[in-house]
């Protein structure tokens, strides 16, 4: 089963898709992005907030180029250069669906962190976006928060708890519901999925499915997943 699949997403309806958390964000971008070429779709990927490059991708800093490299490669980044490790955005992504049949956008940061809770400017969810994904790492999980989250003093604040707390399923299922959390900027139109990465031991597996179902209990659609290390980052897609 392939990853939007799994999410329960559909590529005709879910035209711009925006991932937001921790924990797997980059890895699932390009898993949708692969997907997508694989099912002869031309995609954008893009970002609303800082995003490596994929050195596998071509890339452009102008929309304006966006048709004539359509034509030429199945999926392309749109970024450039205002600092040097990392991409910034380039132009609005909803614009790109003019030319591009989806635009996959990396719209929050973590700093490699798998649980967050974002800050005032944060995430930058993209005007008209059908579908947002929310991700979080399963090895956050026994760990305290002050060890292991990014904005720790936001995920004690959304908790009610000191940084010394050590994480549970019902905290991570709480964070990522959260308005204040996760599912913040999220619309009614916006379609709302959670990604629950790095399952990569039975006790992991077994947390997934706990979070999964307590999510489940609020309306809230989640998979469980797992990325291979050659896969992660999406470096070996491309």
């Amino acid at each position: 089963m392939g990853i939007w699949e799994q999410l329960h997403l559909n590529m005709a309806a879910h035209r711009l898709v925006a991932l937001v958390g921790a924990g797997g964000k980059t890895s699932t971008l390009y898993a949708l992005v692969k997907e997508g070429v694989e099912a002869g779709k031309r995609v954008v990927v893009t970002t609303t907030t800082h995003m490596m490059p994929h050195p596998g991708l071509p890339l452009t800093d102008h929309m304006e180029e966006l048709p004539a490299l359509l034509e030429r490669h199945p999926a392309v980044t749109l970024g450039k250069f205002l600092r040097p490790d990392k991409l910034s955005e380039a132009g609005q992504p909803e614009a790109c669906l003019r030319w591009a049949d989806l635009v996959v956008v990396e719209a929050d940061g973590a700093r490699l962190r798998p649980l967050k809770a974002p800050a005032d400017h944060e995430p930058v969810i993209p005007h008209g976006a059908a579908a947002v994904i929310a991700a979080a790492g399963l090895d956050c999980l026994g760990k305290s928060i002050g060890e292991i989250c990014h904005r720790p003093q936001r995920v004690c604040a959304l908790l009610g708890v000191g940084e010394g707390h050590l994480l549970t399923p019902a905290d991570v299922a709480a964070v990522l519901s959260s308005p204040q959390g996760g599912r913040k900027g999220v619309t009614e139109e916006m379609a709302f999925r959670c990604l629950l990465n790095k399952a990569d031991t039975p006790q992991r597996q077994a947390w997934g499915a706990e979070i999964g179902e307590i999510l489940a209990r609020q309306g809230i659609f989640s998979t469980v997943t797992h990325y291979t290390e050659k896969e992660r980052g999406g470096a070996c897609l491309f």
